[in-house]
């Protein structure tokens, strides 16, 4: 496990503010960028999830993308953002303001939770993790899809330049100029943990972890249970 703290840190700030002036074109350039993959990788990661009736934070929920698959699947959605401009964006009610590391809910408040492309880019990633893993009850599952960074130096190596070049050209073609916010989609790649050390991360603050590897392991769908 690396030694540096884990998280954006220092860029979280750069990062989040990119996001809010990207949200008319989020949605449509995502799915470009990620090669049309993002759909089924949000619908594996609610499969695992969610269960009809169970009441399902949705982390880093943006405008409400995971949150569709939840109630499809008869869940419950309360949507977290840090961006009010993100939740507004979305047309579910229960929406609330805060960020991964500082949950504003009681212990075992959710029987699941789902993030879709949205927990790399955790100031503190530990403590996100233990916030979230306090949230859930006991045998609660967490579920989410984002980039992943493959142990393979090559592998690493080719989803770093796919993710250098492609993200910018899709983001000047989807909104202007402000589409090169996308690029800090490469920044957050760069940060974050092999997928090894993060199952590995995963698996101290659930008890149970898989990670699922897909476009040569730079894209993952995390399925994580909380120890009873």
């Amino acid at each position: 496990m690396p030694s540096r703290r884990l998280g954006l840190q220092g860029k979280w700030g750069r990062v989040i503010n990119s996001l809010q002036e990207i949200i008319p074109s989020y949605e449509n350039a995502s799915s470009i960028i990620s090669m049309r993959a993002d759909r089924r990788m949000r619908a594996r990661a609610v499969a695992f999830a969610v269960e009809k009736g169970s009441v399902v934070l949705d982390l880093g929920a943006g405008p409400g993308l995971m949150s569709r698959g939840v109630s499809a699947r008869g869940g419950e959605p309360v949507l977290l953002d840090v961006s009010m401009a993100m939740l507004r964006a979305s047309r579910f009610p229960n929406r609330v303001r805060g960020t991964f590391e500082f949950l504003p809910f009681r212990g075992g408040a959710f029987d699941a939770a789902v993030s879709g492309f949205a927990l790399r880019d955790a100031h503190d990633l530990p403590r996100a993790l233990s916030q979230l893993s306090g949230a859930l009850r006991p045998g609660g599952r967490l579920s989410f899809c984002d980039l992943g960074k493959p142990d393979s130096a090559l592998a690493a190596l080719m989803v770093a330049l796919y993710l250098k070049t492609v993200p910018n050209v899709v983001g000047l073609a989807a909104a202007g100029p402000a589409g090169l916010g996308y690029g800090t989609i490469f920044d957050t790649y760069m940060l974050a943990l092999h997928n090894s050390d993060l199952r590995a991360l995963l698996l101290r603050h659930f008890g149970s972890a898989e990670i699922e590897e897909a476009q040569l392991g730079g894209s993952i769908v995390a399925k994580c249970v909380k120890s009873a």
